[in-house]
């Protein structure tokens, strides 16, 4: 279990230094570009497709991490008012539906991964692969399917501080 606990810490702080750099680029790309449009009056045609690309990854990312907290899909009006005994039970529910859900989405994004990949097809403005971008759907998705795991096991086995005790 502490083998798994370190692996999961690794791609955790994989996932923060992405963010990052993947916010930091945004910053950079945007005021690049507005820069560039109002005092050189040439637009960055690229940054609209890097943008809403990196967008994508940051929002699969920042859920990953919400994951690993148990604080992305927790709806607790229902689940604060149960008692002792069923709170387990919620839990382990509400993972195997979260990972069902988030296994259809790394299902459908390897499928399209898989379709651009065969088809060659490319963005517009960057002639990139779209699989590329794509990708970002399965890894984001195969992160937060770790996650949900990762708070499962931390909650069952009482490692994470619980409010009613």
């Amino acid at each position: 279990m502490k083998v798994f606990k370190k692996i999961m810490n690794a791609v955790a702080a994989v996932e923060n230094c992405i963010l990052v750099v993947s916010t930091l680029l945004i910053l950079i790309l945007t005021v690049g570009n507005v820069f560039s449009r109002k005092v050189i009056h040439r637009s960055w045609s690229f940054t609209e497709e890097l943008v809403v690309a990196v967008f994508v990854l940051i929002t699969l990312m920042a859920a990953a991490l919400a994951c690993r907290e148990g604080e992305l899909v927790n709806l607790s009006l229902v689940t604060d008012r149960l008692p002792r005994k069923l709170k387990k039970p919620s839990v382990i529910l509400s993972t195997v539906l979260c990972i069902i859900f988030t296994a259809i989405l790394f299902w459908f994004g390897m499928d399209k991964v898989i379709t651009q990949l065969e088809n060659g097809k490319r963005t517009f403005v960057l002639n990139w692969p779209e699989w590329i971008f794509w990708s970002f759907v399965p890894i984001g998705s195969g992160c937060m399917i770790l996650h949900f795991i990762e708070y499962c096991i931390d909650y069952c086995t009482d490692k994470i501080k619980k409010e009613d005790k």
